[in-house]
C-alpha cells in the first residue's frame, strides 16, 4: 500500500525486476501479518523511494536492507518469532539484510518523535499492513528544528561503520561490499550531521545534496559527498586501487567535518549540547543504568545525551586507530547498547 507522501516507486533508478520483486516481497510480508494487529512500514532506501539496484546483479538485485518499523496499540504473544522467522526467509531469498524493529507502542512514537529515524520514516514509507498508526500519533517537526544530539547520533552510527571497515580493510577482508557500503554511508552521514547542526537539513537526498554544495565544506568534503550521493543512486562494486589511502582520505574527511561541526570534540561538545537545552541529569542517569557503571570523573560530561559521549570517543577512536580488532572494544559494546 502506498502511503500519500511516497513515491511510486521503491528504487532511484525504477529497474522494472527490482520494483516487481519489491512488489511482491510486500505483498507476501503483509500477507503474512494479517490479523496480527500490527501496524508494519517499510522504511528506509526502498521505503522512502530512494533505494539502490545492484548494477551487476552477481548477488541479488536489491543493494539496501529491507527496514522495517513494527508498531502496535496491544502487543501480541510470539510476534517476535514470527517476524524473525520471516526476515530469516527474505535475507536468504534476497541476499540482503530484512530488520524488523522493535514492536513500538504508541507511547514510543510520541516518546521518539524528535528522531530523525522517526522524521524521516514519516515522510516516506510503505503501508505493509494494519492500520497506519504512525500518519495517526507521529507529528511533523521542521528539518531545521532536529535536536543536536541527532547529528551525534549520525556521526556515532556512520563513524562506527567507517571504523569497522577499517578494520576489515587491514585484515585483508574480501567483503568488499561491507567496505564499499560503509565508507559512501559515512560519507553521506557527515554531511548530514553538519546539515542538522546547522540547521540546514532536508528532507530529500537531492535537495542535501544541493545543500552541502552551497555550504562552506571544504572541496573534499563536497566531492566525497557527491561521489557517496552517485553510489547510493547506482551502487557499483568498483573498488579504488589503493583502498587503504582511500579509507584513510574518507577518515580525515570524516574528521574534518566533526570538527566543522563542534570544533574540538573532545572539550566543545558540551557546550554545543548546552546549547541546544540537551544538557540533564536524567542524562547521566540513563548512562548510569544501561552501562552499569557510574563515571566519578568528569561526570558532568554525561550529562549530555549518551550519543553525543560515545560520538566524542568515536573521533578519538578514528583519530588513534587501535591495534586491537573495535569489535571487541568498550566503544563497540556501548554503541550496542545505546544506538
Amino acid at each position: 500500500m502506498l502511503n500519500a507522501k511516497n513515491p511510486e516507486k521503491f528504487t532511484a533508478s525504477g529497474a522494472e525486476d527490482a520494483e516487481m520483486l519489491l512488489d511482491k516481497v510486500v505483498l507476501e510480508i503483509g500477507n503474512a501479518l494479517s490479523g496480527s494487529g500490527l501496524c508494519v512500514l517499510l522504511g528506509g532506501s526502498y521505503g522512502r523511494g530512494d533505494g539502490g539496484v545492484r548494477q551487476d546483479r552477481e548477488n541479488g538485485i536489491l543493494y539496501n536492507d529491507l527496514d522495517f518499523f513494527v508498531f502496535a496499540g496491544k502487543k501480541s504473544p510470539g510476534v517476535e518469532k514470527l517476524l524473525k522467522e520471516i526476515a530469516e526467509k527474505y535475507e536468504k531469498e534476497l541476499n540482503v539484510d530484512v530488520d524488523f524493529s522493535a514492536v513500538m507502542s504508541k507511547k514510543d512514537i510520541q516518546k521518539n518523535r524528535k528522531r530523525l529515524m522517526m522524521q524521516e520514516l514519516k515522510r516516506g514509507y510503505r503501508l505493509v499492513c494494519g492500520e497506519d498508526l504512525l500518519e495517526r500519533y507521529l507529528p511533523e517537526i521542521p528539518a531545521e528544528n532536529l535536536p543536536f544530539s541527532e547529528a551525534c547520533r549520525l556521526l556515532l552510527n556512520r563513524g562506527m561503520g567507517l571504523l569497522l571497515a577499517g578494520e576489515k580493510i587491514r585484515n585483508n577482508s574480501r567483503d568488499m561490499d561491507f567496505i564499499l557500503r560503509n565508507i559512501n554511508k559515512a560519507m553521506l552521514g557527515a554531511g548530514d550531521a553538519a546539515l542538522i547542526a546547522g540547521r540546514q537539513y532536508k528532507w530529500t537526498i537531492t535537495e542535501r545534496a544541493a545543500a552541502i554544495a552551497r555550504s562552506d565544506l571544504s572541496s573534499a568534503c563536497k566531492k566525497f559527498y557527491r561521489q557517496a550521493v552517485e553510489f547510493k543512486k547506482s551502487p557499483s562494486r568498483e573498488i579504488p586501487q589503493d583502498v587503504q589511502s582511500w579509507w584513510a582520505a574518507a577518515r580525515d574527511v570524516f574528521m574534518e567535518c566533526m570538527t566543522e561541526i563542534c570544533g574540538d570534540w573532545c572539550i566543545d561538545t558540551y557546550e554545543k549540547c548546552r546549547e541546544h537545552g540537551e544538557i540533564s541529569l536524567k542524562n547521566f542517569i540513563k548512562y548510569c543504568v544501561k552501562s552499569h557503571s557510574v563515571p566519578l570523573k568528569n561526570w558532568r560530561h554525561y550529562t549530555m545525551p549518551p550519543v553525543a559521549v560515545l560520538a566524542n570517543e568515536v573521533y578519538w577512536t578514528l583519530e588513534n586507530m587501535p591495534e586491537k580488532p573495535v569489535s571487541d572494544s568498550r566503544l563497540y559494546q556501548q554503541w550496542l547498547i545505546f544506538n
